[in-house]
């Protein structure tokens, strides 16, 4: 038995398939889906094997047959069962297909539909205007020029009505000693951090931009700002750029690695050659 399940999508069709089925479930099964393939173009089937037992093979050649006739008509097609051979049905129908087969179990039954909707959050995504910059993350290295970076930030977020957070990584610091490896050096590292903080108020209070967050953390500069970004659920990151001669394919490193691992937009601001 072939039963049509109520759906909200247009483009989406599900049906619960039971028992074996016979060439005559078919006859009354298969004009109702190329009706809906005719009303709604590509569509994505959920199909839910309950207590399903095959088919006979009069309704396996109808099967086949539609088949390769609307094999480009669908989309995503999710396989809902249980045993091992109701996912071994599935494997060998992906290739009579040129849809995206694939199967989940019962309780996987959300997945499956999560999995259906993507195409569509996708389109919706796609053709919703630009969201405005709320949170956005500034990287800084206290140089002179990383200032145009973090006033470019200033800049978007007072157009978008949004704010800004500073980030500034503090490496730690580790020398080598002969036949020993890697020694740190903590109290080298807690005079960095503090003076780091320091210059991060002398900056704050030079940009002339009101109460702005600053955080100085120990790490590599792409792990803190990537980390920072997660943790404030920033809408954009802002880093400077240098040129890429010299030196400054090294510093320009950072902004790379960030653009891309970021889960956010990054914007990187050109702040020149440091030959």
């Amino acid at each position: 038995m072939i039963q049509q399940i109520p759906v909200q999508e247009d483009n989406i069709v599900a049906f619960r398939l039971s028992g074996k089925l016979s060439h005559a479930d078919y006859q009354a099964f298969l004009p109702r889906l190329e009706e809906l393939i005719k009303v709604h173009g590509r569509i994505s089937v959920l199909l839910e094997l309950a207590d399903f037992h095959g088919w006979d093979l009069d309704a396996a050649l109808d099967d086949f047959r539609f088949g390769r006739q609307h094999q480009g008509d669908f989309e995503r097609i999710a396989i809902i069962g249980e045993t091992v051979l109701q996912h071994w049905m599935a494997l060998i129908a992906k290739p009579f297909t040129k849809a995206d087969v694939q199967f989940f179990k019962q309780d996987q039954l959300g997945e499956a539909w999560d999995w259906l909707r993507e195409p569509l959050q996708q389109v919706a995504l796609d053709q919703a205007p630009p969201a405005p910059y709320q949170r956005i993350l500034a990287g800084v290295d206290f140089s002179a020029h990383s200032v145009r970076a973090v006033r470019r930030a200033l800049d978007l977020a007072h157009r978008y009505g949004g704010h800004v957070n500073l980030v500034h990584a503090v490496e730690h610091i580790a020398y080598y000693e002969q036949d020993y490896g890697p020694v740190t050096a903590p109290d080298l590292d807690l005079e960095l951090m503090e003076s780091a903080k320091g210059r991060m108020q002398q900056l704050i209070g030079e940009l002339n931009a009101g109460e702005l967050p600053g955080n100085v953390l120990f790490g590599s500069p792409k792990g803190v700002i990537l980390s920072q970004a997660e943790a404030l659920h920033c809408d954009l990151i802002v880093l400077g750029t240098h040129g890429h001669r010299g030196i400054a394919r090294l510093l320009g490193s950072t902004a790379n690695a960030v653009s891309h691992n970021a889960r956010c937009d990054v914007l990187t601001a050109y702040i020149g050659d440091t030959d």
